[in-house]
């Protein structure tokens, strides 16, 4: 059986509606009524695209109509489309059926483009001598009602400059609706937006393309997508599973809600989502909802079961501990009054170098080492960055064998994170729910929510945020990652990838430790410049520096661009065969994939 598609139901009801239509030579709509060009039926090739309603071929639909003249192609009743109806949004007149110029290419529209207000019904009613100019004029470009540019054919009010894509047109939402998990009453269609609030999210009527319904006696309103709201759910970013109400009580100690997922305040008089178990949490109903913050699991009427809490070791005495990535060996802690001990030594973790002042279990019988903060990673946690909950997991055997659907993404021995967009071989937080394939290396992880980052100029905290803008670390609009953190009250944004930067770093020609520098005001009299590429460097940007040498690197260029970090001894396979191959020339060998010659080192 096909799978339903977004344009089923306009199939069915079009060819309902073939009916009560006269048996007649069907004709193509763009033709001259004084010369129709008559449609004839075809199966073979399969329909491209619909003309009316721009939907896809359906394997239910044994033929589809053509007009050679035209080279156009319809749906079965399609081409019966009415050429007047009356909708529920628009009831002041009847839409009539327009047909665009076919020459024109409204795709070159910008869909953010916004139309003059005469376009919309609940506006200044008026009609002008251009009412009926054609659409490639540039006239009433915009649906209505998904806002989208109108393509095919699309009903149009020429008294209003109201128009309506074919779908929309043909597929008005319910005039009722009865839902009892929202409202006791039945919710009535109200054909006009208006400047108000719903009740069940907080947010404008007007603002959201979505249907409004409301309910009279109870002088309730609401966007037809917040009648099927969850009752109960649970999200990564708060520990306790949220309940949806329609208004908060107001917190003894006068402090506001502000939404954990966009950190914006929350109106304790419209519906939201607050904890269950009375924690001073709050979000707004539609960041709740957002793909990436819920997994769309309802869970009311689902018993709450408390998950086992696994340790990530087991305690021997108060110095040795057993980890669960190490079991065969026992690791014991080592403290920072012995220097000599921190060299050449690289957490397994975080696969950063072991600094003076850390303190890290190292194993008695090799050369395994965690920082004491990344054995103590639990092996399951919740992380604000994805929906679902993540189990670590360690690459402990660098020829292991991937399963199918990681070999798309992560090779042999490492694997790439979806948070700062480094390949990593160290700890990995990986998705375990079916087609996911989200993973975190454990420097992402263990970012708490909300950061304090050394490099922001006040001591405002950064948030987990679902928006994007200019990184204060790359100075990129796209940065590094796709993943940000967002400073609320500076309205700045720092990405992943530069969040979780270390501080200190070494360079093999400096004897010194390297210090992240956040940047400085640009100055034409002091140019930096790279140690490593010779090239300019941008103090705007941040970048490492040595105080004692004055020596100055791009981050890239101390780190790598793929920012590979590696344990000691550690083996990847990036191909089936790989061979040493010595460079006889002057200059850097060509790389067999993008042809070009090799600028990181070999």
């Amino acid at each position: 059986m096909e799978p339903r598609s977004r344009y089923s139901h306009i199939y069915k009801n079009s060819i309902e509606r073939s009916r009560y239509f006269p048996r007649f030579k069907p004709v193509c709509r763009l033709s001259d009524p004084a010369n129709p060009h008559k449609l004839c039926r075809r199966s073979n090739p399969p329909l491209s695209v619909c003309f009316a309603c721009k939907g896809q071929h359906l394997n239910r639909l044994k033929y589809y109509y053509y007009c050679a003249i035209c080279d156009l192609e319809f749906h079965r009743g399609c081409h019966l489309s009415p050429p007047e109806i009356k909708h529920p949004f628009h009831l002041l007149h009847p839409l009539n059926i327009k047909i665009p110029d076919p020459d024109y290419d409204v795709s070159s529209i910008p869909n953010d483009w916004n139309s003059d207000s005469s376009d919309s019904d609940y506006f200044e009613v008026g009609g002008s001598e251009d009412d009926e100019d054609p659409v490639s004029d540039g006239n009433h470009v915009k649906c209505n009602s998904c806002r989208k540019n109108l393509y095919g054919e699309y009903y149009h009010c020429s008294v209003c400059n109201f128009s309506l894509h074919f779908i929309c047109a043909l597929n008005p939402p319910p005039l009722t609706i009865e839902n009892l998990k929202t409202h006791d009453h039945t919710l009535t269609l109200f054909p006009r937006r208006v400047p108000l609030p719903c009740d069940a999210c907080g947010f404008s009527l007007e603002a959201s393309f979505d249907p409004v319904y409301s309910c009279l006696l109870c002088n309730y309103m609401v966007h037809k997508k917040c009648t099927n709201l969850p009752r109960v759910i649970k999200i990564t970013r708060h520990p306790h599973r949220l309940s949806h109400t329609s208004s908060l009580v107001p917190s003894s100690s006068g402090e506001l809600f502000t939404c954990g997922v966009c950190r914006k305040p929350v109106d304790i008089n419209y519906g939201q989502f607050s904890c269950n178990k009375g924690c001073h949490y709050a979000v707004h109903s539609k960041c709740a909802t957002k793909f990436q913050v819920w997994d769309g699991i309802d869970l009311e009427g689902v018993p709450e079961e408390e998950e086992e809490v696994l340790e990530p070791f087991l305690r021997i005495d108060e110095e040795t501990i057993q980890h669960f990535t190490h079991d065969h060996h026992h690791l014991k802690i080592q403290g920072n009054d012995n220097p000599s001990n921190h060299e050449n030594k690289f957490c397994q973790a975080c696969i950063l170098p072991m600094t003076v002042s850390d303190r890290f279990y190292s194993c008695i019988d090799c050369d395994y080492v965690l920082h004491e903060t990344c054995a103590s990673l639990p092996r399951k946690q919740c992380h604000p960055l994805h929906r679902h909950s993540l189990n670590l997991f360690h690459l402990d055997n660098p020829r292991q064998e991937l399963d199918e659907a990681e070999e798309e993404y992560s090779y042999s021995g490492f694997f790439k994170c979806n948070g700062c967009s480094r390949l990593c071989c160290g700890f990995m937080y990986k998705c375990t729910e079916k087609d996911c394939k989200f993973q975190l290396d454990a420097r992402c992880a263990s970012l708490p929510d909300p950061v304090i980052h050394d490099c922001h100029p006040h001591d405002h905290p950064f948030f987990f945020t679902l928006n994007r803008g200019e990184c204060i670390g790359c100075k990129s609009n796209r940065g590094h990652s796709s993943k940000y953190l967002e400073c609320i009250e500076c309205n700045s944004f720092l990405c992943l990838y530069c969040a979780t930067l270390p501080t200190v770093a070494h360079y093999k020609h400096d004897k010194h430790p390297l210090t992240l520098c956040c940047g400085e005001e640009k100055t034409k009299d002091l140019p930096y410049w790279c140690e490593f590429c010779e090239s300019k460097l941008d103090a705007t940007k941040w970048f490492y520096t040595c105080n004692s040498c004055s020596v100055t690197l791009h981050v890239t260029c101390l780190l790598g661009k793929k920012a590979l970090y590696m344990k000691p001894n550690h083996l990847i396979r990036y191909h089936r065969d790989a061979f040493i191959k010595r460079n006889s020339g002057n200059s850097r060998p060509v790389c067999d994939r993008c042809k070009r010659r090799c600028i990181d080192t070999v």
